[in-house]
């Protein structure tokens, strides 16, 4: 059952249809050894999943869950339900790292209430309230019970659902539909001159906005090939995203801002013996606050290699805008600015790298509290107006209200403009940006509450920046009146669970002794003041929880995840 094919599909289709010889998909293990479809041998195998799919008789309505563990997977089951007139929802997976047992409860618990028309998942049992699905064979598992009816307007049919926070990614569900998805390949697809005789090279998740638009919607969308390595296999090994790049032909690819670093100090000289990089006209940096100091040093390493400095673009994006609402490249004259807002803090990290121009039909205002439009360089919120914005929040009316005033739609980071040029120089306090993905410090602060051994409601999350990685990773500060003795496997535990709750590793954890953390006079957790005494606290020492896994960035995903 379910809705007839939509727009988004219809377009992935034709472009198939056009050359049925042509490259689609490649799909990459550890060692680059490809698994290729044509546009072919895609269509075929993309159609015989979804008329399983339609055979089954699943509730028209609700959105069909995909968690599964590889990219290859994945992707063809994110195409076939959009084939089959359903709107998927790529799910974050498990990490073998983690502890399956957690992550897999506090699935189950989420998933109950999104109450999905079935999930496609081979990752384990999902708990009675789940229908789940057999990928490719598409088996009906389990029944679950029946949906009980629409909630709200974000209910409604949609291209596709991206989950972009909360406790195991499945929090705030951003639905785009098939106008909005379209608007967006076509907007930025202009933007970044994306033509017939481009590849695609990716590394990046499939169930992150990032990742989904770029090497999987627009490259199928406008008939342009696409490669893919898993994320984690190039956390192991970051220089087969580069050997991978030589040997396709890559000619763009997007990384956030930490990866350029990471590249540039892990990739071994000998990784490097017959790589070319010269074919790379665009490598987007994007999803974190771009830094000048970033570039550079993957510039310093691989421009050896044939990596232009012009190749160097940034971007603008998160999953409500669908992905991208500028672009820009360091050709640009305002790409860098060396002097940066008006009334800015001390320490700021200058230059400031511009994230480019608004793409075709968006439209950026910075504004004051009270959203009043600011002029140039005064830094205010930036709001963004654009016919790819998001259809709301899946199942969640209040959020989706409070998330647009006039019909702008309130990012929360901070910025600014000279010129026609976007400058992100901040973020609202309570979102943690870690590696690209963003997980909200209230939702952290009550997985570690519901730890044995930390006083509930005295955790205050936060985020800083890591000079070393370029990139923000986040620290746990927990008050605990546990002894000496207990302290050391109390921190292995407010890590495990928060790790297996955000599938990421690059995290600090420190305890604190009872009442240490600042409360405001509200009640609420005092993040900046508790920031300042994590500052003190560490000012001089080593921190000694480990902040991140030997030879892992920062918030990378935990090995193992898909």
């Amino acid at each position: 059952m379910g809705q007839p094919p939509g727009a988004l599909w219809a377009r992935i289709e034709a472009a198939l249809e056009r050359d049925l010889a042509r490259p689609a998909l490649t799909f990459l293990d550890a060692r680059l050894a490809p698994r290729a479809y044509d546009a072919g041998a895609l269509l075929a195998c993309v159609r015989g999943l979804a008329a399983r799919l339609r055979a089954l008789a699943l509730p028209p309505g609700p959105a069909l869950g995909i968690l599964l563990e590889s990219q290859q997977a994945q992707a063809l089951h994110f195409l076939a339900a959009l084939a089959a007139g359903r709107t998927p929802a790529l799910l974050t997976p498990p990490s073998r790292k983690l502890d399956r047992a957690y992550y897999l409860a506090t699935t189950r618990a989420a998933l109950e209430g999104c109450r999905f028309a079935a999930v496609v998942t081979d990752v384990g049992d999902l708990g009675p309230a789940v229908t789940a699905l057999r990928p490719y064979a598409l088996d009906v598992v389990r029944p679950g019970p029946p949906d009980d009816g629409p909630a709200g307007d974000a209910e409604a049919a949609g291209a596709f659902l991206q989950f972009t926070s909360g406790t195991t990614g499945l929090r705030r569900g951003v639905l785009v539909r098939d106008a909005a998805a379209l608007a967006q390949v076509d907007a930025y697809a202009e933007a970044i001159a994306l033509g017939p005789d481009d590849r695609v090279v990716s590394w990046l998740p499939l169930y992150h906005d990032m990742g989904l638009v770029t090497a999987l919607v627009m490259p199928l969308a406008r008939g342009v090939p696409a490669a893919m390595l898993q994320p984690l296999d190039w956390v192991g090994r970051p220089a087969a995203f580069l050997q991978a790049v030589a040997r396709h032909g890559g000619t763009l690819a997007w990384m956030p801002n930490f990866a350029f670093a990471f590249l540039a100090d892990r990739v071994r000289e000998a990784e490097l013996a017959g790589v070319a990089l010269g074919t790379l006209r665009g490598l987007v940096n994007c999803s974190e606050p771009v830094t000048h100091e970033a570039q550079a040093r993957f510039l310093a390493r691989f421009a050896p290699l044939g990596v232009s400095p012009n190749a160097l673009w940034g971007c603008y994006a998160m999953a409500e805008t669908t992905f991208a609402v500028t672009h820009g490249t360091a050709a640009d004259a305002g790409y860098l600015d060396p002097r940066g807002p008006d009334a800015a803090a001390p320490g700021g990290r200058l230059p400031y790298v511009s994230t480019g121009r608004p793409v075709r039909g968006a439209e950026v205002m910075v504004c004051d509290a009270g959203g009043a439009p600011l002029p140039d360089r005064r830094a205010g919120e930036l709001r963004v107006r654009a016919p790819f914005l998001f259809g709301g929040y899946y199942r969640d009316p209040e959020a989706t209200r409070a998330a647009f005033a006039d019909g702008w739609y309130r990012t929360g980071d901070l910025g600014y403009r000279v010129g026609g040029e976007v400058f992100v120089s901040g973020r609202r306090k309570d979102l943690l940006i870690l590696s690209g993905a963003n997980v909200h410090a209230e939702d952290v602060e009550a997985v570690v509450s519901g730890v044995p051994g930390v006083r509930p409601g005295r955790v205050s999350a936060f985020a800083e920046f890591d000079e070393a990685a370029q990139t923000e990773r986040a620290v746990v500060l927990a008050e605990s009146a546990a002894p000496a003795e207990e302290r050391a496997a109390l921190v292995l535990e407010v890590r495990r669970r928060v790790a297996a709750a955000f599938q990421v590793t690059g995290f600090a954890v420190h305890l604190v002794e009872p009442g240490a953390l600042v409360k405001s006079s509200a009640g609420k957790m005092a993040r900046s003041a508790n920031r300042e005494r994590f500052a003190h606290l560490t000012a001089g020492r080593p921190d000694a929880t480990g902040a991140a896994a030997q030879g892992e960035p920062p918030g990378a995903p935990a090995r193992g995840a898909r």
